[in-house]
């Protein structure tokens, strides 16, 4: 029986497609095409691209499909090449081989499209918790500001007290996840100042003020507290309360209470579970408790220390007094952070009083975030990574918990989704001096300078006396071989902070970069007036005679006397220490005593080098150079290997380092360290102190006599004479 005409020209066309792999090709097509958007869409999450490009990607790939299919239908593969279907001897046509090509292609991609979506479905995604910060959107939520209740009381001194209260309910308040509460350390950047509530609630981002004051005579005190409405001022609610000192508790409740149930009839529309207290009844504990706060975010070395005093007397009268001990170990972390305790040490107190925290307050959001800073700090990522997500999620509002997280993310070279969630967390805490100066240093980092001086300028508005908008800014002038600009605002901080031998002991290393070593050494002499233990004040002056003169039998010793006390690691003292007994070793080749000293201080890289740079990257590197000399070179390529991945992602960002250039030395690659030192130009200023290792070090001697090395010496050179007049000429200027 004959087919209907319609139906078999439809067969006929349908036969004829498959015969000239027509629907192979759109399906090969299709799949390729969704490949290639999934890698495109990795790369543009690295280099985050403008959004034509993927626009303009997904457009091209639309306009190749109807492309594609066309020359298949209208042109045949075959052995002499391309050629017009119609051209082509059906009898010599090898249309089926090349299908049967095409389904090996076909299967081949399905392989890699099926691998893919398993991957991307079995691998866990970014944990919900860090979704939420990404995602959230703000400016939808209820918000409020606690603002620092007025001290109206005739004594002067019981403003601790009113700040207390606000602080109180403000941690009450910030319980609720329907409610967006600004951070302490903006709301209370107002105390003190009379502004329009309007204008407040402008520069907190948030849509009500609770503001108030206390009175407090003898043992009576009164509370009186209003939240205003900023868009137009309007007192949503307001209260009085006269209470028995010891009631101050009480007071607490209700006036949190009373505001919730203002905000939930205006705003929230919901119910809202019962709000928990700061957990004592001793009045005095609380007392101790509240001197202590101002004087942890001073964040000197001598407000810290006076706040673990009050913080212990806290304890000390209610031992199950959790926030207490979630103070104690900021403020233990905020010493060792300083320099002014040992870091071991630091964090040793820091963690205790944190997991005492959580044993007495297991859900509370402030000591999982401190726990975790701490974990960080000590080395232990993966861990600090879920106690700060688990803090995220039991805090909604607790920004430092967030801040916490983009501080890991630093750590793990993922500056740009670290910047991401601080400019968040700067909506929240729009004042938070902490929050702009990571930023800063995410943008710096990353050689964004002009964005990183906007947040700077941003820094030294909200705190003209803090030191470390200054020195920000000075850093990144260091990048930019603005050295001189640099000592200026170095000099500026220190006179801030004229305890901190660090800020000296900088001043004295640009000196040195400006040839300048008188200078240099009195800055350096300096540091070491300021604190004569301090790591910094000890090892600074071993690489500036070093610089200065080479390595004598004096630097040779006290360098060992600084690794046989085991000198704190921090600003690269205990690495300046062990370079010197390098150099002698090189010049000797006793390498043993070297080895025996670092095995004492470092057991954990000898043991297992392979992951040696989780333990301590400068270290790695010195102990892999150390081992490779010394002729073990198995160990030493080891613990370099480790050192090199660790690092890699992040050379991208700031260029190839010095020590890349050496593991190639130590190989005998020298066309390979020529071409890294020639790849270093725009930001060989911002290495500037990498000069005196090709100067001194022995292992450059090998490239010594080649013509861009000696021209990188010489343009260091020229560069630090052309800073030395800049330096006069600001000199003069500051002096007129």
């Amino acid at each position: 029986m004959r087919l209907p005409p319609d139906k078999d020209q439809s067969e006929s066309l349908f036969a004829e497609l498959r015969r000239r792999n027509v629907f192979r090709v759109g399906f090969a097509y299709v799949i390729m095409a969704w490949l290639l958007l999934q890698i495109v869409d990795i790369v543009a999450s690295i280099i985050n691209p403008p959004d034509w490009v993927a626009q303009s990607i997904l457009l091209l790939l639309g306009v190749g499909f109807p492309i594609a299919v066309f020359f298949a239908w209208a042109f045949e593969l075959t052995p002499e090449g391309i050629k017009l279907e119609r051209n082509v001897n059906r009898s010599q046509s090898i249309t089926n081989k090349t299908g049967r090509r095409l389904d090996l292609v076909i299967f081949g991609i399905l392989v890699i499209a099926v691998g893919w979506l398993g991957y991307d479905k079995l691998t866990p995604d970014m944990p919900d918790v860090a979704e939420e910060i990404v995602a959230d959107d703000i400016d939808e939520s209820p918000s409020i500001a606690v603002l620092p209740f007025v001290n109206m009381s005739a004594d002067e001194s019981s403003a601790y007290f009113s700040d207390g209260l606000a602080d109180t309910l403000l941690h009450m308040l910030a319980q609720i996840r329907e409610l967006r509460v600004a951070a302490r350390t903006s709301s209370f950047q107002f105390r003190d100042q009379s502004m329009h509530v309007a204008d407040i609630g402008q520069q907190l981002n948030v849509s009500t003020v609770l503001e108030g004051s206390v009175q407090r005579s003898g043992d009576k005190i009164r509370v009186t507290a209003q939240l205003i409405d900023v868009s137009n001022g309007y007192h949503l609610w307001s209260g009085n309360f006269d209470r028995e000192l010891n009631d101050i508790f009480v007071i607490q409740d209700e006036i949190a209470a009373e505001v919730v149930a203002a905000l939930k009839l205006s705003l929230l529309g919901e119910e809202v579970e019962k709000l928990q207290t700061y957990a004592t009844d001793n009045i005095e504990a609380y007392t101790q408790y509240l001197l202590a706060l101002p004087e942890i975010e001073t964040y000197t070395f001598n407000s810290l220390t006076s706040a673990i005093n009050h913080l212990q007397s806290s304890i000390a009268l209610d031992p199950a007094y959790a926030p207490a001990y979630v103070s104690l170990a900021m403020a233990y972390h905020g010493l060792q952070d300083t320099g002014a305790i040992n870091k071991a040490e630091g964090l040793s107190d820091a963690r205790n009083a944190a997991a005492k925290a959580l044993e007495l307050s297991p859900d509370s959001s402030e000591a999982l975030t401190i726990l975790g800073i701490t974990e960080l700090d000590d080395g232990n990522s993966a861990l600090a990574e879920r106690l700060l997500l688990k803090a995220i999620e039991n805090g909604p509002n607790n920004t430092l918990a967030m801040q916490g997280y983009a501080y890991f993310l630093t750590s793990e070279a993922r500056s740009r989704e670290s910047i991401e969630i601080l400019r968040k967390v700067l909506r929240r805490d729009p004042l938070s001096q902490n929050a702009h100066f990571d930023l800063a240093e995410n943008l710096r980092f990353l050689r964004l300078f002009e964005e990183a001086e906007v947040i700077v300028n941003r820094l030294q508005e909200i705190d003209p006396q803090s030191p470390y908008g200054v020195i920000l800014q000075g850093r990144i002038n260091m990048n930019q071989g603005k050295w001189a600009e640099a000592i200026q605002q170095f000099k500026q901080a220190a006179a801030i902070d004229p305890n901190d031998p660090e800020i000296a002991s900088s001043i004295g290393g640009v000196y040195l970069l400006l040839d300048l070593p008188a200078e240099a050494a009195n800055w350096v002499d300096r540091a070491a007036e300021i604190d004569p233990e301090h790591p910094v004040s000890r090892s600074r002056p071993l690489f500036l005679r070093w610089a200065v003169r080479g390595n004598d039998a004096d630097n040779v010793r006290q360098a060992r006397h600084l690794l046989e006390e085991s000198i704190e690691n921090r600003r690269n003292s205990r690495t300046i220490s062990a370079y010197m007994l390098l150099f002698e070793a090189e010049r000797t080749g006793d390498y043993g005593s070297l080895l025996e000293l670092l095995d004492g201080l470092h057991p954990g890289l000898f043991e297992d080098p392979t992951v040696g740079a989780t333990d301590d990257l400068d270290m790695t590197f010195l102990l892999g150079r150390v081992f490779y000399e010394s002729g073990e070179t198995e160990r030493g390529l080891e613990l370099l290997d480790a050192w090199s991945a660790d690092v890699e992602k992040s050379e991208r960002a700031y260029g190839v380092s010095l020590n890349s250039i050496m593991i190639d030395l130590l190989k005998g690659d020298e066309a390979a360290a020529l071409e890294k030192i020639r790849s270093r130009e725009l930001r060989k200023y911002a290495n500037g102190f990498d000069r005196f290792f090709f100067q001194r070090d022995p292992l450059f001697l090998t490239i010594a006599d080649e013509p861009q090395v000696i021209e990188l010496i010489e343009d260091l050179t020229q560069h630090g004479a052309e800073q030395q007049a800049v330096l006069r000429t600001l000199e003069n200027q500051s002096s007129l």
